[in-house]
């Protein structure tokens, strides 16, 4: 496992490949640099083999056998280590890709039963009925299974359900405190403010984009497949779907986040705010377990925080 390596060692590895970056090296000839990846975190690498560099031109992420050296990142921060690779190829039709699909280190089924309590506090028949609906079937299969992102937060199995509960959980306590807030809709918009990740993201090695995702994304989606199950619930108020409705697509907070339209209610800031609370702490959580040093980068803070 990536965790395990240490400064010094020669290394034979399965790991998920992403390329972010080649070019001209100071030294004249070619490099690339990017990230390896397996269920228990990430390293970078970096190459300046000429085949190599030839190699990673014909794919971007891609499941490949690493051959090479760790060593120490100069740039990484404290302790930090990096992959100096010597050579790549594809993996057969034997090897063992099991590792490569991080899950949630939480207790699933402890999870499930929290989805059911939240929907069973639901006030309104209306909104739990739609709620009951979507966490059912299929799409209930998925949702409990899907990763939450590809790799920005809660990037593994089972991230999505417990990224939704601790949302809905978190953004309940929220309402609490707020005079004039319907924590019906707070909840309701919590559990389903992501459910369009289970079109948007692939459960496979990786878990990239689909192409239904590349094109709509996971607001729409999710827009999509509430719409759809909301129409066949009786007595649905038109009021009440379009506040659940805009929960759904101001969660990420404005337009320049990727929402089509800000949030407008105090309900639909309530998940936003604690839909972005959790993400950042859940990458926190994240950096603890690389041991790359007490300060490192955060992608979605955009700066360098402290790790204990």
């Amino acid at each position: 496992m990536l965790h395990e390596f240490r400064v010094g060692d020669q290394i034979r590895h399965v790991s998920f490949l992403r390329l972010q970056k080649s070019g001209v090296a100071a030294s004249g000839g070619m490099f690339a640099r990017g990230s390896l990846s397996d269920k228990s975190g990430t390293l970078n690498f970096i190459t300046f083999n000429q085949e190599v560099v030839e190699f990673l031109k014909e794919l971007s992420s891609q499941v490949v056998v690493v051959h090479g050296t760790v060593q120490a990142d100069r740039y990484g921060g404290d302790g930090a280590r990096q992959v100096v690779v010597e050579r790549l190829e594809l993996p057969t039709e034997d090897e063992d890709l099991s590792h490569l699909i991080p899950s949630t280190t939480k207790d699933i089924d402890f999870y499930k039963q929290l989805l059911q309590e939240l929907i069973a506090g639901i006030s309104k028949p209306h909104l739990k009925g739609l709620l009951t609906s979507l966490f059912s079937g299929d799409t209930y299969k998925k949702f409990v299974k899907s990763p939450a992102a590809m790799s920005y937060h809660h990037a593994y199995t089972g991230g999505l359900l417990e990224h939704s509960v601790d949302v809905a959980r978190l953004a309940q306590a929220m309402a609490r405190e707020c005079p004039g807030v319907e924590p019906d809709f707070v909840v309701a918009g919590a559990l389903l403010h992501d459910i369009g990740k289970i079109r948007e993201l692939s459960p496979d090695v990786g878990f990239e984009y689909t192409e239904v995702g590349r094109y709509i994304g996971h607001l729409t989606l999710g827009a999509l497949m509430v719409e759809k199950v909301m129409t066949k619930v009786q007595d649905f108020p038109r009021q009440d779907a379009l506040n659940l409705m805009h929960i759904l697509l101001s969660h990420h907070g404005s337009m320049d986040k990727g929402s089509p339209v800000g949030c407008v209610t105090k309900e639909s800031l309530i998940v936003h705010y604690a839909d972005e609370l959790n993400a950042v702490l859940n990458q926190f959580d994240e950096l603890e377990k690389n041991n790359k040093g007490e300060w490192q980068y955060h992608k979605m803070l955009g700066r360098q925080v402290r790790v204990k």
